[in-house]
């Protein structure tokens, strides 16, 4: 490349402040694509998921809560860095005091899929005393934390993210994350049916 260094593309919206309460879709992805690196998925028809749903939805369960179940689910093996990683995301809302919670959240084997909340200052709270939290220092510390527990880094630089606008693209962003198991397995299914028709 004519020893130029490659310039990294910035895929955050110009000018929107992070910084604002409101839905967020993120994407985290590891360095090492298409292997088990934070997770196996198993084809199954155990009802078992590791998506975990935040109390206000209907028919959820709180984090850290029994698994939430879907029929025909895949089951999901975290490894041992999937373990730490999850401990991290489901830490979140309190390392920032409750003013972040994660609404829905899954684990694949090669990134996470979470909706991060940012909440408003309760009345009351004084604002100059109170730290600003934005959507980039929340993903930061979760990579962080786990990459110091682990010990070296799985993750790729930066991540992808998509600002929720209402309740539809809530719900429909829900129900991606929801059936992500199942899309990587069919995903994965129907590329093996394929390899072996071509033979």
């Amino acid at each position: 490349m004519n020893g130029e260094l490659r310039t990294r593309k910035n895929i955050r919206l110009k000018n929107y402040d992070y910084r604002q309460p409101g839905y967020y879709f993120v994407t985290i992805c590891t360095q090492v694509r298409y292997e088990n690196i934070l997770c196996e998925i198993v084809p199954s028809i155990s009802l078992q998921s590791a998506t975990r749903v935040h109390p206000g939805l209907v028919g959820g369960a709180a984090l850290g809560a029994p698994l939430f179940q879907f029929p025909s689910t895949p089951q999901i093996n975290l490894t041992t860095a999937g373990q730490i990683v999850e401990k991290y995301i489901q830490n979140a809302n309190l390392v920032y005091e409750n003013r972040v919670k994660l609404d829905c959240y899954v684990i694949m084997p090669d990134h996470i899929h979470l909706i991060v909340q940012l909440c408003p200052l309760e009345n009351g709270s004084p604002r100059a005393a109170t730290p600003t939290i934005a959507l980039p220092n929340v993903i930061n510390t979760i990579k962080a934390l786990s990459t110091k527990k682990i010990g070296y880094s799985i993750w790729q630089r930066g991540y992808h993210e998509h600002i929720i606008r209402n309740n539809a693209d809530l719900n429909a962003t829900r129900e991606y994350i929801q059936n992500n198991p199942m899309k990587w397995v069919l995903d994965r299914t129907e590329a093996n049916g394929q390899e072996e028709n071509a033979k």
